[in-house]
Parts: C-alpha cells; structure tokens; sequence
C-alpha cells in the first residue's frame, strides 16, 4: 500500500506547472510566517528556507517536503527546549541564512540531481542521508549538552569545555544516532526505499555526524573570549577575538555544509554497490 505522501503526490505532481507553484508558495508563506512568529529564524534564515522548500517541495513533493519539515521541526524543537550550560558560548536559537544553508543545500541539491538523473532513487536516498546528518549533528549538539560526565574530544580523548566542536559524550553521540534513525526512517518509509535504503541512510547520517565531529576537532576555528572561554564566534561586543586553532573560514556553517555533502556522497556509494 502506498504512503499517504506518495498518493498525494500522485495528483499534486500531475498538476498544472503554475497550479503547483502558487500551492508551493501558499504553503511556503504561511511555514515562513509560523517560523518567523515562533522565532525559529530570522529575515534572512526565513528567505533561505523558503527557497529551498520550493525546490524540495517543487522537485520532491509532499514527501518531499515532509522529511524536509520533519527534520526542520524536529532540530528547532531540540535546539530550544534543551537547557544551555551558562559557562558555554554559542550561536543563538534563531537560524540565520547561513545555518539554513548549510544544512539544508546538501539535501536540495540531491533532489537536483534526482530530477537531472531521470529520477534515479538513489538520490532520495542520499537525500534523506543529509538530513539524516543533519538532525544527528543537533541532536548530539543540543542533548550531548545535558550529559553529566564532560565531553572528551573525538581525536584525542581529553576533556574539553561543553560545547566545543570536537567535544562527544555517550548521550549526545547516542541522541544522534536516534536523530539518524528517525529521519531514515521516516524518509525510507516515505519513499518506499525498503530497508536497504534506510540502512543506507541512517548510517550515512551517524557516519557524518561523526565526520563533523572529526572536523570540528582539527579544523574548525575557534576562538579565545575575554574570560578565557573557546568560542566559535570570532567578536563579541564588537572586539575581535585571537585565533586559537583552525582554519579561518572553516566555521560550524562550513563544517556543516561538508558534513551533509559527505553522508550524501557515502549513501551514493552505498546505494551504488547494495
């Protein structure tokens, strides 16, 4: 029996080219403004999102955009509702365009090449893949964050501050492989890929959770604060920070963005030889 998504999308996809686009733009208006009033995302994280679920919903559909949402939904709920040790500095709840981007372009450009590539659902795979990563990597961010035993780092294994890229604890990696497996599950289910592809993308999704966490250790930048805290924000109140490690334009947007090209890349692999 198909999914609900998928027999919606037997009438939706069916439509008329501007019929589809002003459904698209209804729904992207009203998602946009929800995000917006519930303080989800700001101007510019509101504008990217919406340019990106029209692609997702354009290309993907309902099922499409359902996973999309589904991850979108899931990792702003994680994000807020988890508790922020006071001693840690980070980005604020609110994503700008930058985050949206970073997490949400790997997945839309698999979409892309699904279309270019006469509909291969290898693609969906991988599709589900960089969403997969990128709700294990907020997950393992925002709940490795109420762990009682301090992070260690993934290369070396000394302890390091909360909330330092790099850093891993038992619960955040174990609340990130739940985030990989709910969004392969549902993305799986949802485009009839069987179990090889949700085998296929969940462990696409930890695999680059992990690879971020890698990244993240050697080279993501950080910083020094006033009071001797690492931070990944380069000024604050306006005074620029000094450089402690990393590559300068290698920031937790980029490192993201590599992370979701990477699951994407391994579940094409992995869909080429399964």
């Amino acid at each position: 029996m198909l999914p609900l998504t998928a027999r919606i999308d037997s009438h939706f996809l069916g439509l008329p080219m501007l019929w589809r686009c002003l459904i698209i733009i209804a729904f992207l208006a009203v998602m946009a403004a929800i995000a917006w009033r519930k303080r989800m995302l700001t101007g510019s994280g509101t504008a990217a999102a919406a340019a990106l679920g029209f692609i997702v919903f354009y290309i993907g559909g309902v099922s499409g955009i359902s996973v999309f949402l589904f991850f979108f939904l899931t990792a702003s709920i994680s994000s807020r509702v988890t508790p922020v040790p006071v001693d840690v500095v980070r980005k604020g709840g609110r994503r700008d365009w930058m985050q949206v981007i970073a997490n949400g372009v790997p997945a839309a450009a698999t979409l892309v090449l699904y279309r270019s590539q006469r509909w291969d659902p290898i693609f969906l795979a991988a599709f589900t893949a960089a969403l997969a990563e990128a709700e294990a990597d907020t997950f393992a961010s925002s709940f490795g964050l109420m762990s009682d035993k301090p992070p260690r780092s993934i290369m070396t294994g000394t302890i390091v501050p909360p909330g330092i890229s790099g850093g891993v604890t038992l619960l955040g990696s174990m609340a990130g492989l739940a985030g990989a497996f709910l969004v392969a599950l549902l993305g799986s289910s949802t485009f009839m890929l069987g179990f090889s592809g949700f085998a296929v993308a969940m462990i696409s999704g930890f695999a680059g959770c992990i690879f971020d966490s890698v990244l993240g250790a050697v080279i993501q930048v950080q910083y020094r604060a006033p009071d001797g805290r690492l931070t990944e924000k380069s000024e604050i109140d306006g005074k620029k920070l000094e450089r402690v490690r990393g590559i300068p334009f290698i920031d937790n947007d980029a490192v993201n963005l590599l992370s979701g090209l990477f699951s994407a890349s391994l579940a094409l692999l992995f869909m080429q030889i399964a």
